[in-house]
C-alpha cells in the first residue's frame, strides 16, 4: 500500500510538472489503498508539483538569456505584458474553477501561470483545492456507478 501512495503521490506530481495527462488516472490506485487516501496523496503531489514548478518559473523568467531576448522582440513583450495582466487579474481562482473540468489535461496552464503569476503559495493551495474536489467527486461517481452496477 505505501508503494502505491508514493506512486499516487509520483504521479500526481508529474500531473502537474510535466506530464499532460488527466489526474483521474490516480485514481486507478484505489484498487489497492483506501480512496481517501489517494486523494490525499494525490492532491498534496499536485501541490507540491504547482510549488516546483512555480519556483522554477520564478527561476527561469530571471534568467540572463531569457531576459535579452524578452527586451529585444517587441510583439515577444507585448504578448507576456498582456499575458501577466491577464494572470494577476484571474489568478488563484481561475485556476481553481479551469482545473475542476473532468479530464482536462491542465499542465499548460499551470505553466502559463506559474511564469507569469506572483504568488506561489496561492497557486499551490488552487491545485491542491481543485484537485481533492476533482478526484473526489471522481471516485464518488465511480463509486456509485460500480455500486448500481
Amino acid at each position: 500500500m505505501a508503494l502505491t501512495l508514493f506512486l499516487a503521490f509520483f504521479y500526481a506530481v508529474g500531473t502537474v510538472v510535466l506530464l499532460p495527462s488527466p489526474q483521474e488516472l490516480v485514481l486507478g490506485a484505489t484498487a489497492v489503498a483506501p480512496g481517501w487516501a489517494v486523494i490525499l496523496v494525490a492532491s498534496l503531489g499536485r501541490a507540491v508539483g504547482a510549488y516546483l514548478l512555480f519556483f522554477f518559473g520564478d527561476r527561469l523568467k530571471r534568467w540572463q538569456k531569457l531576459q535579452t531576448w524578452r527586451a529585444k522582440e517587441a510583439r515577444l513583450q507585448k504578448w507576456i505584458l498582456r499575458t501577466e495582466k491577464w494572470v494577476n487579474h484571474v489568478g488563484a481562482p481561475a485556476l481553481f474553477f479551469f482545473l475542476l473540468i473532468p479530464g482536462f489535461p491542465d499542465t499548460a496552464m499551470s505553466y502559463v501561470l506559474a511564469l507569469f503569476g506572483r504568488r506561489p503559495w496561492a497557486f499551490a493551495l488552487a491545485v491542491a483545492g481543485a484537485s481533492a474536489l476533482r478526484l473526489t467527486l471522481a471516485y464518488l461517481g465511480i463509486f456509485y456507478v460500480i455500486r448500481r452496477a
